[in-house]
This record gives C-alpha cells, structure tokens and sequence, in this order.
C-alpha cells in the first residue's frame, strides 16, 4: 500500500495543465511504426569514449580485450534497459494506468501511461533480440555482467527505509526520476558513425521514445512531489540523490567482473578501477548528466528543506 497523503491545490493545477506528449503516438512510437533491426553487427558495438575502461592502458594496448570491453559494455546497457523495463517502469505504469498510484489522474494521463507500457515492452524485446546476436557475435558470457546496480541500490533502501515510508512511493519516484534522465548512450550512440548500424539504429529507436516518456515523467513529478505531506517529502528527499547516482553512477560490480573475466587478477582489477574512475570527476559528470532532473527539482521546491539540501550535497549534486 501507498502511504496515505494530503491532496494539496499545486497538484490540481498541474494536472489540468497536461498536454499530452503523445499527440503523434500512432505515428512516431518504434512499436506502432517502426521494424524490428535484423541487420548483422558490423563495425565498433560502443562509443569507446562511453567506456571509461576501455582507454586504460592495460585494456586499449590489447585489440581483443578492447573489442571485448566495448561488446560487454553494449550487452550491460541492453540488459540495464531490459531490467528497467520490465521490472520497474511497467509495473509503475500499470499503477497509473489503473489509477493505483497516491494520485488522482485524468484519464488522457492514464492513456498515455499504458502507451508507456506498450513502448516499454517494445523495447525490451528490441533489446532482447539484439542481446542474443551480441552475445553470439562476440562470444559473451552473459552471467558475466550480473545484477545491475540500480537493482541492487534500490533494494538497499527500500529495506532501509520500509519502517519509514511505502516500498511502492519509493519505486513510484524512482522510475519519475529515471525516466526523466536522458543519458549520453541514448543521446550520443546513434550519431556516432564508427559504432555498427543496427546498434545505432536500436538505440535511437530507443531514444525517440524516451524523450516522450521524458516529458510525460517531468510533468508528473510535481504532481507526486506535492502530492506529500511534509514528513513523506523530507524522507523522500534525503534518498533522491541516492536513486539520481543508482541511475548514472559507473557500477564498478560489474566492471570488476569484466576485468577478472579478462584475466587479471584481484588486485590489478581493484588498481586499474581506482585509476579509471577518479571520485571527483566521477561526481562532475553525475552531476552534469543529471542537470535537467535537478533543474526539475529545484523548480519544484524540493531544496526547500535544509535536510534535503544538505543530503544532495553530500552526493555532489548541489
């Protein structure tokens, strides 16, 4: 169950202001449209300037460990998105969709959110489809990459926090934050013209529709954040920063996994990890990829509490 909230008259006046992002649904969205990508995987399967690891020294002086990074970074983000999907914003949608949420929405937003749901599922079988031939092609093993860290990181603080407020709310913001935050994958992949056509081509597909979903997620925080009593707002604050880092934030897991699939040992996976990823400048490009969301934040009164101001500055994000 949600945790019960005060209905208060801001969130009134953002809902009737909704305009509806998916005017143009039936035109634009992959699956009303769009084919499924068949094509074979030639060329490079990543951006390597969106894979810190691969321009360390002891990775980019080997061509075959190279190209191994780059396809293993390809097959984390297909299955991250996978994840996402499924198991995260759909059962969300679901929720809004059948008017479960702490909310009361109209029902073009309650549309819009299973038009959500249908581009989501979509998406995961792209994803899925293009996992199978990356595996195949590179010659993956796909218990390599693991449980992504935001899977791991949210179930942290649901356990942490049960006692204080609602699982549900806990994931209702989550995916409002992640849906609102574009990352460089889905902005820089599908123009870079070195990596393979079919990845470029399922990424962007990927990328049209999220940019709809963005606006829909934007216009429905508010919504939530208002939608609050003070106390709920205070705990909830104190864990965005939290859910904005379990999104953008490098998951070195994962990468240490790569690394000792690739041969080296504990140590020198653990001593090549503290050379890719420097703290500072880690924290400067979460902050910077989540400048929007935050900016979406601010506008919405979220820093009004010192609490919450003091927490976002303990993750770098003020």
């Amino acid at each position: 169950m949600f945790t019960a909230t005060k209905n208060i008259d801001i969130s009134e006046a953002v809902n009737k202001a909704y305009r509806s992002p998916f005017k143009r649904w039936d035109e634009v969205s992959w699956i009303r449209t769009k084919p499924v990508r068949q094509d074979s995987i030639s060329g490079l399967p990543f951006s390597p300037e969106l894979v810190p690891l691969a321009s360390h020294q002891a990775i980019a002086i080997d061509s075959n460990r190279w190209m191994t990074v780059l396809a293993y970074r390809l097959l984390a983000h297909l299955q991250f998105t996978t994840l996402l999907e499924l198991n995260h914003v759909n059962p969300v949608c679901s929720t809004l969709a059948q008017g479960r949420a702490p909310i009361s929405l109209t029902t073009e937003q309650k549309n819009d959110a299973l038009r959500i749901y249908c581009d989501e599922g979509g998406h995961a079988l792209f994803v899925e489809m293009l996992s199978m031939k990356v595996e195949e092609t590179f010659s993956l093993d796909h218990s390599v990459i693991g449980r992504p860290q935001f899977e791991r990181t949210l179930d942290r603080l649901i356990s942490e926090h049960q006692s204080r407020i609602s699982p549900n709310l806990i994931k209702l913001f989550f995916v409002t934050i992640s849906e609102t935050l574009v990352t460089k994958v889905l902005n820089d992949v599908p123009a870079d013209p070195r990596v393979a056509s079919v990845v470029r081509d399922v990424i962007g597909d990927h990328a049209a529709d999220e940019a709809l979903h963005s606006v829909y997620f934007r216009h429905l925080f508010p919504i939530l954040w208002h939608h609050l009593s003070p106390y709920e707002q205070e705990e909830m604050g104190q864990l965005l920063p939290q859910l904005v880092w379990a999104f953008l934030g490098p998951d070195r897991q994962y990468e240490y996994n790569i690394l000792r699939h690739l041969g080296f040992n504990r140590e020198e996976a653990d001593g090549i990890l503290e050379e890719v990823y420097v703290s500072k400048e880690v924290a400067a490009g979460v902050k910077q990829a989540a400048k929007p969301t935050l900016k979406m934040f601010d506008a919405c009164g979220v820093f009004s509490m010192f609490s919450i101001q003091q927490s976002f500055a303990d993750y770098e994000l003020l």
